[in-house]
């Protein structure tokens, strides 16, 4: 019995790799803005804590729509959409295509804003530990999506990289 590898297209160890880290990513970043992402104590007594949803949700309760609708493009919307696209692009790369390549490095540059939310969830810990009688602390949540934010990079340097070697080919 012989055994013969046929290689087709879609199925490098690259595009595997991409297709874990992207879906990984996906679950990762679900989780992370579902999970309890971050607790405000004030007075020892009061008590809240917040999804990064959580967070976006009681923001628009409050009335702050406009910066509700924001948080939730650039750390809901965004990302997901960015994660998406990096999937339906490795699906499609069994052809040539330049602008499938362009539209992945463009991404692939967007990507490297992701982690900004989770800087700024780390600066508003700092801040309101800063203040009298108030301490915040970090739950699973931030790590979740940090972690999602540095799988769909990763994942999306990968699809960049094969969507430039196709296209070149």
């Amino acid at each position: 019995m012989t055994l013969t590898h046929t290689s087709q297209p879609g199925q490098t160890l690259r595009n595997r790799m991409a297709y874990g880290l992207l879906w990984a990513a996906l679950a990762l970043m679900i989780g992370g803005v579902t999970s309890p992402a971050i607790s405000v104590s004030s007075f020892w007594v009061f008590s809240e804590t917040y999804s990064i949803l959580g967070g976006i949700l009681a923001m628009a309760e409050r009335g702050d729509v406009v910066l509700a609708g924001f948080v939730f493009a650039v750390s809901v919307l965004f990302p997901t959409a960015k994660i998406v696209l990096g999937l339906v692009a490795l699906h499609r790369m069994k052809q040539p295509d330049a602008k499938l390549a362009r539209i992945m490095g463009r991404l692939s540059a967007l990507s490297r804003w992701s982690m900004a939310d989770v800087l700024v969830l780390a600066l508003l810990v700092i801040i309101l530990n800063g203040q009298v009688l108030t301490t915040a602390d970090v739950h699973s949540g931030v790590a979740l999506f940090a972690m999602g934010v540095a799988a769909s990079a990763l994942g999306l340097a990968i699809v960049e990289r094969r969507a430039n070697s196709t296209s070149h080919s």
